[in-house]
């Protein structure tokens, strides 16, 4: 009978710490997503760099975050503009000469670069399904995340446990198995109270092609409003770009 009821305490005793472990994990991915939010518009201005077996291509990008979770990208040449918005979980992108913004698919590219719409748009835990803890140190926590709408299977971040800031991702498609992609955010600083990566690099393994953001954060930017209407998008924005290199 004791052994009976020690297996019992045995069992409650890890149930309970399975709960504690997951609800802890929660908070954590909360944490994370605060993380990325933003309490006063911030700009980065960089460049975006394309490697792919048959070389290299760079140009000046601009980028707006606002504390509603938008973000406006522009890069100089191809003009190519795209506005995400985060409240509402639409995505708009106008290419060359366009005269009407077009809808951004999650899977659709951004200027034939590695990464894609759903790639751009910032951590948030409403995405996924399920998630659970893969590996973790004193320093990093790795968690696997279940996406529901996605074009991704499968979704693994390795996030630095004292500031829930991503380190690297993998991303599987199809199956459970097929790693298709890995980025890589890096170089934070320190913006207002906000850590922000100065370098996000996305890796596409089959196409052997590489995609990396180098940028230069600023607060309180001054921009026209109208930035963020889909209906702007086609009109030239007026951004100043600035001449220094990041």
């Amino acid at each position: 009978m004791r052994n009976i009821l020690a297996v019992l305490a045995l069992v409650m005793s890890v149930g309970s710490q399975a709960l504690a472990d997951t609800e802890n994990l929660q908070q954590f991915l909360h944490r994370a997503e605060e993380a990325t939010a933003v309490p006063v518009p911030l700009r980065a201005d960089g460049e975006l760099t394309v490697t792919t077996p048959d070389g290299s291509r760079r140009t000046a990008v601009a980028m707006i975050i606002r504390p509603t979770a938008d973000t406006y990208i522009e890069l100089k040449d191809p003009p190519t503009k795209a506005v995400l918005l985060g409240d509402k979980d639409q995505a708009y992108v106008v290419e060359k000469d366009a005269a009407k913004a077009a809808d951004m698919a999650l899977s659709a590219t951004f200027a034939d670069s590695d990464f894609t719409r759903e790639d751009l748009e910032p951590f948030r835990l409403a995405r996924y399904k399920d998630w659970r803890i893969s590996d973790e140190s004193s320093g990093e926590i790795t968690v696997t995340l279940f996406p529901k709408t996605s074009q991704y299977s499968l979704v693994v971040i390795t996030f630095d446990r004292e500031k829930a800031m991503p380190l690297k991702t993998l991303y599987y498609k199809d199956t459970l198995n097929n790693l298709v992609k890995m980025r890589r955010d890096g170089d934070y600083v320190l913006i207002g109270r906000k850590s922000v990566p100065t370098t996000s690099s996305m890796e596409t393994f089959k196409l052997r092609t590489h995609s990396t953001f180098t940028l230069r954060w600023t607060q309180s930017p001054s921009f026209p409003p109208e930035l963020f209407d889909p209906a702007f998008l086609p009109r030239p924005s007026n951004l100043v770009w600035p001449m220094a290199k990041p």
